[in-house]
């Protein structure tokens, strides 16, 4: 087990997510413009259109400066992201999966190679010689998406890795080839705004401008269009039937979907209109089309990230860090079973022991010792899916924003005391996406004393003694 950080102002995932849509923005950008530009290259040659080169040269310099950039800086954040908010799945992706990163980290080599010899190499080498580049280039960033994709797939269809233990199992996934599949077609969309920002910004006398409006919006239609199939289709079809059951609950935080829908209908009818009217196109439309698709990316990866819940890993890892399963194939044993019978406190060695909460003064401001002790409990049970203190949240306009706050979820359920409380946490492991409680009866009891202290604190009107005098 590692130590596990809450957040601040914001819960630790939500940094995690804002991070890595941006990085999924960008990278993906950067492996569509590729093939888009490769195709529009394939034409300049074989057509000795020189007037392709000009848009080519410009969409290189701007995938150099802000994909390959920043999108680069990203995914060092998702790194430092992910590391703070879930140590232990990181370390098990890195540890199953470790000569598979080194390859992924050799072709985003070939990319950063490969962009700066792109664009340097403009009038400087054949066009036939360019025109290899361009395809090295487009490559080398699909064989980057495709070792990523497969190694987040696993944390949701393992498939025969439960069985076998073996990482080639796990990397070709139940999931692998529709998840694959189904980001390649969206990203024509996300490189079809990227064409439109890069050819707008280009001079008004540009005759070409039009033309490649019209092939940006053809792809990016196209790429809609089959994603959208591809999801219904195919990879929803090959979730596990309990991620299938949690699509529709409210397990998926609002407004999640309402996102996605959004930003799939504007884009599609953005592209429309770009290719009916390329004329009309303007650099601000592509920026709020790239904006839009934040959104989107933003929604859908949370999806796909909440569609294993309660586990990091389906079926061997719950998301609180601790392996639920025996894995003979490795000689695992579950740490669950364990747990609950010895408890959490003074076996885990980043999780403090109940002397050193209670024979402190530093008790994270809370008076009784057994409400501190459950404060703890609280922040390795609950605090890698839900808020449990006020330092993960905050107040704009009066408005409490939170994720998915206990002292909400209890409020609605109108548990307002520790004994209610504490049999509805005897309750949660007949939930569809919760495990059940692993300690003893002493420390769930602890839990549900600060939990009842953390409702009260949020919401004082659920004091029972505020409901008595009404």
């Amino acid at each position: 087990m590692y130590p596990f950080w809450e957040g601040l102002f914001i819960h630790s995932t939500l940094y995690v997510a804002i991070v890595s849509a941006f990085h999924v923005l960008a990278s993906h950008i950067t492996v569509a413009a590729a093939w888009f530009n490769l195709y529009l290259e394939r034409r300049a040659v074989k057509e000795n259109r020189e007037e392709l080169y000009v848009y080519l040269k410009r969409s290189a310099l701007g995938l150099l400066v802000f994909a390959y950039v920043f999108g680069a800086m990203a995914g060092v954040g998702i790194w430092q992201t992910t590391t703070a908010a879930n140590p232990r799945g990181i370390s098990t992706l890195i540890h199953n999966f470790v000569l598979y990163w080194g390859s992924e980290w050799y072709m985003f080599l070939i990319d950063v190679i490969g962009i700066i010899a792109y664009y340097y190499t403009f009038n400087r080498v054949s066009k036939q010689t360019h025109l290899r580049l361009a395809w090295i280039l487009a490559l080398g960033g699909t064989g980057t998406l495709s070792i990523i994709v497969g190694i987040l797939s696993f944390k949701l269809t393992p498939g025969l890795w439960l069985e076998t233990g073996h990482s080639l199992n796990g990397f070709f996934n139940p999931t692998f080839w529709p998840q694959v599949s189904m980001r390649f077609a969206f990203m024509l969309a996300i490189t079809a705004a990227w064409a439109l920002f890069v050819v707008t910004g280009l001079p008004k006398g540009y005759f070409e401008r039009e033309r490649i409006i019209r092939y940006a919006a053809t792809f990016g239609l196209i790429g809609i269009v089959a994603g959208v199939l591809i999801w219904l289709t195919w990879y929803q079809p090959s979730l596990p039937m309990r991620a299938r059951a949690i699509l529709p609950s409210r397990a998926i935080p609002q407004p999640t979907f309402p996102l996605i829908y959004f930003g799939l209908v504007a884009t599609f009818l953005g592209l429309l209109f770009a290719w009916l009217m390329p004329s009309k196109q303007r650099r601000f439309m592509a920026l709020g089309a790239m904006a839009v698709l934040y959104l989107a990316i933003f929604g859908a990866e949370r999806t796909r990230e909440v569609l294993r819940k309660p586990d990091l890993i389906f079926g061997y890892m719950s998301s609180n860090q601790l392996l639920f399963n025996d894995m003979a194939a490795r000689g695992i044993k579950s740490e669950e079973a364990r747990l609950a019978q010895t408890g959490m406190l003074n076996n885990l060695p980043f999780v403090r022991a109940p002397e050193t909460v209670t024979n402190t003064k530093v008790t994270f401001g809370l008076d009784d010792p057994e409400v501190a002790t459950g404060r703890v409990i609280a922040i390795q049970q609950c605090g890698s899916c839900h808020s449990i203190s006020h330092q993960t949240a905050m107040n704009i306009a009066g408005v409490r924003l939170d994720l998915r706050s206990q002292a909400n979820l209890l409020r609605m359920r109108n548990l307002t005391t520790a004994d209610k409380i504490d049999n509805y946490i005897k309750a949660i492991g007949g939930f569809p996406y919760m495990h059940p409680f692993v300690g003893t009866d002493a420390e769930r009891r602890a839990l549900a004393r600060y939990l009842e202290a953390f409702l009260h604190d949020t919401y004082p009107e659920t004091r029972p003694a505020a409901t008595a005098q009404r």
